[in-house]
């Protein structure tokens, strides 16, 4: 494989594990507000954290892409 080839495949894996680390967030904090019977707060913190937590996620994999 070429050099830009694997570079196309690391950036559709960034936008991969961006959203599945957005969507699981979510996902958990909605459980935790059905369970606990709370307002959404849970869904935006986790969402919240979701969302650093994939962008950090993605910039250690842009790092090394270089």
């Amino acid at each position: 494989m070429t050099k830009s080839t694997n570079a196309a495949w690391v950036l559709v894996g960034v936008g991969t594990q961006l959203t599945a680390m957005v969507v699981t967030g979510f996902a958990l904090g909605y459980g935790l507000d059905v369970w606990l019977g709370s307002k959404p707060i849970f869904m935006l913190v986790f969402g919240c954290l979701g969302f650093i937590g994939g962008v950090l996620k993605a910039y250690k994999l842009l790092i090394r892409l270089g």
